[in-house]
């Protein structure tokens, strides 16, 4: 692996960890907000990482889809963010905040877009360098990275939090048991489907193994295609 893969990889673990860890500071914000401390009360309303900390989720999951699956992007998650449904004081409380973890990454690339496009026209030498950033976030092989503006580890930064957020975004709306989107799908199951839904969660798992990725894409990709628009554009 080339110093500069390697690079990449820990830039982009760590904006994972930043995006998971607004993600769950998010729902447990909302949560507390909507009438439910749960998560509040053990300390989850943060973004320190250490808190929102799974092994498995984000270090293992996410090396693996590096190093074995070859994605060119990692994407993971957090410790499970507790909810008492009984305590929030309205019908829908617990799915509204389920619902703001996904905005939440949704926001930090929306706000990233935002700051790339000043930075495009406020700093010399950006915009000719936008070309590169988008050709390293995907593991283009490149020549001729000396020659690069001060700015440049920023741009990059900004870009990889668009595509990490964007992607940990459709990931946690995917519909399955242990998602953000399976548990949104089962406010609207019938109970005997919602029992169903849950009671199969483990082999739901198994096929995400296989098939995970290519779910991801079909949100992802259209959703990349307008924030590269946008960037080009303006």
């Amino acid at each position: 692996m080339q110093p500069l893969e390697l690079a990449l990889i820990v830039f982009e673990l760590v904006i994972m960890a930043l995006s998971i860890s607004a993600h769950d500071c998010a729902q447990a914000w909302m949560a507390n907000r909507l009438g439910d401390p749960t998560a509040r009360m053990v300390g989850r309303v943060t973004m320190n990482p250490a808190t929102h900390f799974d092994a498995f989720g984000m270090v293992i999951w996410p090396l693996v889809s590096i190093i074995i699956f070859h994605s060119p992007l990692p994407f993971g998650w957090g410790k499970p963010v507790p909810m008492t449904y009984r305590n929030f004081r309205k019908r829908n409380g617990e799915m509204v905040a389920i619902l703001a973890g996904p905005a939440a990454q949704l926001l930090a690339a929306v706000v990233a877009l935002v700051v790339l496009i000043a930075l495009k026209h406020a700093s010399a030498g950006a915009a000719q360098s936008l070309g590169i950033v988008e050709a390293l976030a995907f593991r283009v092989p490149l020549d001729g990275l000396s020659d690069l503006p001060t700015i440049f580890p920023l741009l990059l930064f900004l870009y990889l939090v668009i595509l990490v957020s964007l992607l940990l975004f459709c990931f946690n709306l995917i519909p399955m048991p242990f998602l953000d989107g399976g548990r949104i799908l089962s406010y609207f199951l019938p109970y005997n489907a919602q029992r169903a839904f849950e009671q199969y969660s483990f082999y739901f798992m198994i096929a995400f193994f296989f098939i995970g990725f290519r779910l991801i894409l079909i949100g992802f990709s259209p959703l990349l295609a307008i924030f590269d628009g946008l960037l080009n554009h303006f």
